[in-house]
Formats: C-alpha cells, sequence, structure tokens
C-alpha cells in the first residue's frame, strides 16, 4: 500500500501509520493495544500500536524505541484471509534495510459496528 504516513511518540510508545489519501470512516479498538481505521469499504487504512516497542519486542527484538524513532518509511500490508482475518504485516524501513513485523492475526467477527450493535 503507497501513501502511508507515520507518526511515533516515544513518550507514550504509540505509533500511528495510515494512508494520508484516504478518509477514515470508523476507528475500531481490537484490544487494548491495536486501533484500527477503517475507510467507508470497511478497508483498513490506519494502524495505531499503544506500547508499540513492548508490542515489538516480543516478535522482533530489533525494534526498540529507538529503532521506532529513527525508522525513515514504514509500509502497511494487509490482506484478507477467507474472510474473516486481517492478517497486517509493517514493513519499517531502517537505515536501509527491510524489518518486517506481523501482528495478531485480527478476526472480523470480534468486531461489531457500534451502528449495528445499537439496533439489535
Amino acid at each position: 500500500m503507497k501513501d502511508f504516513r507515520f507518526d511515533y511518540d516515544k513518550e507514550d510508545d504509540v505509533l500511528y501509520i495510515c494512508n494520508a489519501s484516504k478518509k477514515v470512516k470508523e476507528s475500531v479498538e481490537f484490544s487494548e493495544d491495536i486501533v484500527l481505521d477503517l475507510d467507508s469499504e470497511g478497508r483498513v487504512i490506519g494502524v495505531e500500536l499503544f506500547y508499540a516497542s513492548e508490542f515489538f519486542s516480543l516478535v522482533n527484538d530489533i525494534v526498540t524505541k529507538t529503532f521506532l524513532e529513527n525508522i525513515n518509511d514504514v509500509k502497511v500490508d494487509c490482506r484478507n484471509y477467507r474472510n474473516t482475518y486481517w492478517i497486517i504485516s509493517l514493513i519499517f524501513d531502517y537505515n536501509g534495510q527491510e524489518i518486517k513485523v506481523q501482528l495478531p492475526p485480527l478476526r472480523k467477527s470480534e468486531y461489531v459496528s457500534p451502528l449495528i450493535a445499537s439496533c439489535e
């Protein structure tokens, strides 16, 4: 995916990545640490990770606060798996190296739009 911009807040350890050319329709909190932004067609166009360095260090000890402060670019690869899960990978450009980190699969059925939930 292209046109992504990112911001890392070292003090709060929050990483936000979004597609700058898309408009957010809805933000979905999947856990205390992961929020996804969706467009009007339900596609993932933004990812917000709280305690980002702690989260990433569990799967790749290269990704520290210093690493996140100094990334040159980041790409997001989001795939639908059997229309049941979002499989999201973040590809960091750090000092000319590509470092890929995959988020845990996010089950779409765990998310129910507040608009739909209020009608049930």
